[in-house]
């Protein structure tokens, strides 16, 4: 199934023509009400025709788009029913290095014309933007999840999978721009460590090896990405620089105005020619064009025409994450920046913190609704992080333009002048000290507010959030009124108040409850009581992570792995990227085969062995399997656990985590477990999972089996459902109910499911 969103686009379409009815019926009313009938007609003309424009805009676009998207599906369709050899191939921008090798976007050329079908493609290794390839593999289409949607909104539509490069065409250095984008890159040499990494990133828009970094990590959870991405904030600190320079050489207006353009399109073509960066050089141009032409500039008019253009000019645009990102950013700011910051003056914060300030929370409010459904993740330090780190990355731009021009000119004079390399590569180094000593200071401040408990925060988007966001936004357009201290500290500390309870609610008391975690067909089960909290194996994804967040976790003491399983434990680093993890809990043995992705992993790795207790508040967690020393690299190896819970007060619950362990090994330890509530069902619900005398020794209420929707292995099988009803317990799947949570109770467990039964 493909994520080509067809009923997203019908919905655009339907939902830019009411806004375009809405607009057009009702904002000349509310603005006759709340001013009087004269003033009506301002703002509330404007306003009106401000929304018509853009429902009618948001439902063409949305209709070209369609067409372009159909186009683009039968191409699709072509060029994954004909011998993928047959084509031709054009690599388009940096390549991306991951856990799983090297990808670039690549452009499918038909007869040497681009047909616009841009795929992701996985290689052996690193492939410059602009070669020309051909390459024996499969075309694949784009699956649903997470990953699928984020390539889409990137502008790609499938996976091409590359056996085999048959021919390869380098053509990177074959215009002035690029050869001086590859020199750059050699001076800066971002394979070097960090903080060139960061560098490349910041001067020349290439972020290969900085996304490998730590530290990249880092300016992730600090919401400080966008610093490094070439985007409007860098051609507006070029074109300041480079405005100085003319006005010293005292250039007329209309030639210091075509010198800033030619400058900003070459920078924008020397980093890579991002759609943002395209959008942000081509407002600038209508600025420019409307200075000269006597009239006045405006930002959201000039950012109305730079869409409109680009749009028509490519439809498929409008699916490129970081386009989307800039236009919301920089209409939000034309729209409400100056209010915003004018209601941050009213709490007396200097015009020096308020105004930057207030361009980091309009942005993030723009950007949030579209961020948070593709990543995830919130970051709540941002505005501060913005507020400190962006000043030095104002100063690391312009100190590594200069020394990357010095660099450059240093490395022509060296070529000619037949200068041995390793001098050349001295005398850049010492260029750069500034700039690299500068990166340091960015990468430390980075890692520093990263280090800050709830710096960033897994969230699953609610579908609410686009309406209250951007319904916030028209109600403030509209119903513009005077700040006040008193207004403005209640707009910003009651939220602040809520996301405080909430997080201390579910960090410090949360109920006492396990929860088998609907993760597909991987295992993950989460132990809490108050603000203790265990998570017993870790799925196979970034699923796991997704579980938790609307569970409410934002710490782990421990993370138990049965074994060593990937469904059981791949989705193990996603967690510690995730959120702070105490420890690492394992059978006794298996630490000395834990997997090689593991191997960097700085929490400590405990083993535990039978008899031993592990306490999550008031739940009591005994091993019972496996009996003496194991690899954990078979299910037979599977650490259970006896789970029990008493807090004097008459509430309880007994429940048998199982691991993937099956009948052989139930039938060892059910006797010595004894009568239990809850069953944790033995891999996934196997067909022999289970039998009837260890059924009878255990004489469980309720089973439960974790297994994935249309999984290839039939789980959980037929047979064992059959055992268990048989035995007199009821039975729910994940697959069919999603999360499965249990809570201690006075008569029995009460349970609870994410879906309906």
């Amino acid at each position: 199934m493909t994520v080509a969103p067809w009923g997203t686009i019908g919905a655009l379409v339907v939902l830019g023509c009411a806004l375009a009815l809405f607009a057009w019926r009702f904002i000349a009313r509310w603005e006759g009400t709340a001013h009087g009938d004269d003033a009506g007609s301002f703002p509330g003309r404007y306003v009106r025709l401000s929304l018509v424009f853009a429902g009618v805009g948001c439902a063409v676009a949305a209709a070209i788009s369609g067409v372009e998207l159909a186009g683009w599906e039968h191409r699709l369709h072509m060029a994954g029913s004909a011998s993928v050899s047959a084509w031709q191939f054009v690599t388009i921008g940096d390549p991306s290095l991951g856990e799983y090798g090297a990808s670039s976007t690549v452009e499918l050329v038909d007869s040497g014309i681009p047909t616009g079908v841009r795929l992701r493609a996985t290689m052996g290794r690193t492939i410059e933007s602009g070669a020309a390839l051909r390459v024996v593999g499969h075309i694949e289409r784009l699956e649903e999840g997470d990953w699928a949607r984020g390539r889409f909104m990137r502008g790609e539509v499938g996976v091409l999978d590359v056996a085999t490069v048959l021919e390869m065409e380098e053509n990177a250095s074959s215009s002035p721009v690029a050869v001086a984008r590859t020199v750059a890159l050699s001076i800066l040499d971002s394979a070097c460590g960090p903080s060139r990494a960061l560098l490349a990133g910041t001067v020349c828009g290439r972020v290969t090896e900085l996304a490998r970094e730590d530290a990249y990590d880092a300016f992730s959870r600090c919401g400080l990405t966008h610093l490094v991405a070439v985007s409007g904030s860098h051609l507006a600190y070029i074109s300041a620089m480079l405005e100085m320079l003319l006005r010293r050489l005292r250039c007329g207006r209309a030639a210091k105005s075509a010198a800033l353009l030619v400058v900003m399109a070459l920078y924008v073509m020397f980093t890579g020619g991002a759609p943002s960066a395209l959008r942000s050089v081509s407002m600038v141009g209508l600025a420019t064009a409307a200075i000269l032409g006597g009239r006045r500039s405006h930002a959201p008019s000039a950012l109305a025409l730079t869409v409109t253009a680009l749009v028509w000019l490519n439809p498929g645009v409008v699916y490129d994450l970081g386009f989307q990102l800039s236009a919301l950013s920089v209409l939000f700011i034309g729209v409400l920046g100056r209010y915003v910051s004018y209601a941050l003056a009213c709490l007396r914060l200097p015009t020096a913190i308020a105004e930057p300030l207030s361009l980091s929370l309009v942005a993030q409010w723009a950007t949030l609704p579209v961020t948070l459904p593709v990543f995830g993740e919130v970051s709540l330090i941002a505005p501060l992080a913005n507020l400190v780190v962006g000043p030095v990355m104002t100063g690391l731009l312009m100190a590594g333009l200069g020394a990357t021009a010095v660099g450059e000119v240093v490395y022509g004079v060296g070529v000619l002048a037949d200068v041995p390399e390793a001098l050349i590569a001295r005398v850049a180094d010492a260029v750069l000290w500034l700039p690299d000593a500068l990166a340091q200071l960015a990468i430390f401040l980075a890692r520093l507010f990263a280090a800050v408990p709830f710096a960033s925060m897994t969230v699953v988007a609610p579908w609410w959030l686009p309406v209250l966001a951007y319904g916030a936004a028209i109600v403030v357009y509209v119903r513009w009124r005077d700040a006040s201290a008193r207004r403005v500290s209640c707009i910003i500390g009651l939220p602040a108040l809520l996301l405080v309870a909430h997080i201390l609610r579910w960090s410090m008391y949360a109920p006492a409850q396990v929860a088998i975690l609907d993760v597909g067909q991987a295992d993950a089960i989460l132990i809490r009581d108050g603000s203790r909290t265990m998570l017993v194996d870790a799925g196979v994804d970034n699923a796991v992570v997704e579980a938790l967040a609307r569970n409410n976790v934002y710490a782990l003491d421990a993370v138990v792995v049965t074994h060593w399983d990937r469904d059981h434990w791949g989705g193990l680093p996603d967690v510690l990227d995730a959120m702070p993890v105490g420890q690492i809990v394992v059978a006794c043995g298996a630490s000395a085969h834990a997997p090689s992705e593991l191997s960097s992993v700085s929490q400590e790795i405990v083993e535990v062995q039978v008899g031993d207790v592990i306490r999550v508040g008031e739940f009591a967690c005994r091993v019972v399997w496996p009996q003496g020393l194991v690899s954990g690299e078979e299910n037979a190896d599977s650490l259970c656990l006896d789970v029990s819970y008493g807090n004097g007060e008459g509430a309880s619950l007994d429940m048998l985590l199982t691991g993937d362990t099956e009948q052989d090994e139930l039938a060892e330890y059910a006797d010595e477990v004894g009568d239990i509530d809850v069953l944790k069902v033995g891999h996934h619900g196997s067909e022999i999972a289970a039998a009837e005398k260890p059924l009878e020794l255990l004489d469980p209420e309720l089973a439960v089996a974790s297994a994935g929707e249309g999984n290839s292995y039939g789980h959980p099988d037929p047979v064992c459902v059959s055992l268990l009803e048989r035995a007199g317990a009821r039975f729910l799947c994940t697959k069919d109910v999603g999360d499965v949570i249990i809570r201690p109770g006075k008569t029995g467990p009460v349970v609870k499911t994410q879906g309906i039964q």
